[in-house]
């Protein structure tokens, strides 16, 4: 990815009439798209278009009647891909690129079929936008049509897909016959996106899964989206805009809506806010933590709260925050860091084939003295009383502090190192109790760090049922049988 063209912005740097849910990653490639204006809706001739959601509609000036999908659903896009990086996509529906681009951007492997990418003018598009993201080489644009090109590329590549995007031809049966030939070359862990739900003809294909017993569930966006996945896998909670008056069509009232509580939502946004500058960690496993936190407190699962791999604090605090606001019993939160900077790590230390030290994020790297960080934010918060700094190294503090700590309802093990990991493991994992919950930060982008996790696994004869919150994340249930799907 181009860094320097691709923008991860902040929620407050979002444009007026632009909305992304919260606990979502926002990126900006709109650098890549020079071409790509805000259209006015009371203008257009599109028949499909739901004119009183009051959210930038994005089309291209060349072409102005056919939009791109909007910032809200664009980014459920590239935040459920993120589950998925490194694995097989498939998007039926390019246009102009807009959402071919943030799929890629999560990292998966892309087949995109379109004939529109015949003409010259789309491909060569396309093909610039994909390249100013630096995406172009995990992207295999095809000239044809769905549904007979999508099993063709199937037996020819021999693969199946985990994630696949449905946003073709919008009349019947179109949509259903993309459902039913994706459902045959689907993984078994999959995750169908279906986008313009608002047009009958369209949902057939969401019908057609969810009759095939599919989990599905509606998006509320400018133009509606749907999901059906199945397997081990989950699709991200979406909040539709608070603002809106939103209402569903007729023939999708039989489908259940993602929506969480504005309450809620209103919380996470006020702790992010003062958080911010106290953590790495992006949004989307912030609010993973909030969630699984809040679960834990509500249900009254016993035990403390423990976080291996602090650095200045932001989501100790966080979790510190859920305890204050819905614990039922006293318990505290143990902050275990060095607050000196990383330890060094080893060979098999190593992200995209770079060993660590030669990643920026290796020995030394990511000091966060103790009153200089922790120790503020969880002033703001109102919390210190509940955050106990625990400074060192893992393998010399935890098992000093394990009687102390005693039961741990949620351990959160953000050690990056495979010595790290294996040590937050080895000492505290017995001390988790039945259905305790487990998120792991650096399973994804760390080799060390999975396999740790998994060498852990087979010392205890275990399998654990591993859920992805984005690219690198995973979180687990103790105890929860794994089915036979693996991660």
């Amino acid at each position: 990815m181009n860094k320097e063209t691709i923008e991860f912005i902040e929620r407050s740097s979002l444009a007026d009439g632009d909305y992304v849910s919260v606990g979502f990653e926002i990126i900006k490639p709109d650098k890549c798209f020079p071409n790509m204006i805000v259209e006015d809706i009371s203008a257009s001739s599109c028949p499909d278009l739901r004119r009183e959601i009051p959210h930038n509609w994005y089309v291209d000036k060349k072409q102005r009647n056919i939009g791109f999908l909007s910032r809200d659903e664009a980014h459920i896009l590239y935040n459920n891909a993120l589950k998925f990086r490194g694995k097989k996509a498939l998007a039926i529906g390019c246009w102009y690129g807009w959402s071919a681009c943030h799929i890629a951007l999560a990292g998966v492997e892309l087949d995109v079929i379109d004939p529109l990418l015949g003409r010259e003018d789309i491909y060569e598009s396309v093909n610039n936008s994909l390249q100013c993201a630096g995406v172009r080489d995990l992207v295999n644009l095809v000239v044809d049509y769905s549904p007979e090109k999508v099993e063709e590329l199937a037996n020819q590549s021999e693969c199946k897909w985990s994630l696949i995007f449905i946003d073709g031809s919008h009349e019947a049966p179109s949509s259903l016959n993309d459902a039913i030939i994706c459902e045959q070359f689907a993984e078994s862990d999959a995750l169908i996106l279906f986008h313009n739900l608002n047009v009958p003809d369209v949902a057939q294909g969401l019908d057609y899964l969810k009759q095939k017993g599919w989990n599905t569930m509606i998006y509320q966006t400018m133009q509606i989206m749907g999901v059906a996945w199945r397997g081990n896998i989950q699709p991200v909670l979406h909040q539709p805009d608070p603002k809106v008056n939103w209402s569903l069509p007729d023939h999708l009232q039989n489908y259940s809506v993602s929506e969480l509580s504005t309450d809620l939502v209103n919380e996470f946004i006020e702790i992010l806010i003062t958080i911010r500058p106290y953590t790495l960690l992006g949004e989307i496993r912030l609010f993973s933590l909030y969630s699984l936190a809040r679960k834990i407190c509500i249900e009254d699962i016993p035990g403390n709260f423990v976080e291996c791999g602090s650095y200045k604090g932001g989501a100790a605090a966080l979790l510190a925050f859920v305890i204050k606001r819905y614990s039922l019993r006293p318990r505290l939160l143990y902050a275990c860091d060095t607050f000196e900077g990383m330890p060094e790590p080893t060979g098999v230390d190593i992200y995209n084939g770079i060993p660590a030290n030669l990643t920026g994020f290796g020995v030394g790297t990511l000091k966060a003295p103790i009153t200089e960080n922790i120790e503020s934010v969880c002033q703001l918060l109102k919390v210190k009383d509940i955050v106990v700094p625990v400074k060192g190294l893992f393998a010399q503090t935890l098992p000093q502090y394990k009687s102390e700590i005693g039961s741990i309802a949620l351990l959160h093990a953000d050690g990056d190192w495979y010595e790290s990991t294996m040590d937050i493991f080895n000492t505290l994992y017995d001390s988790v109790v039945p259905n305790g919950l487990i998120q792991v930060d650096d399973y994804g982008h760390w080799d060390g760090c999975k396999k740790a996790l998994h060498d852990f696994e087979s010392l205890r004869g275990e399998q654990f049922n591993l859920y992805r919150i984005d690219y690198t994340a995973v979180w687990f249930k103790k105890g929860e049988v794994i089915d036979a799907q693996q991660i």
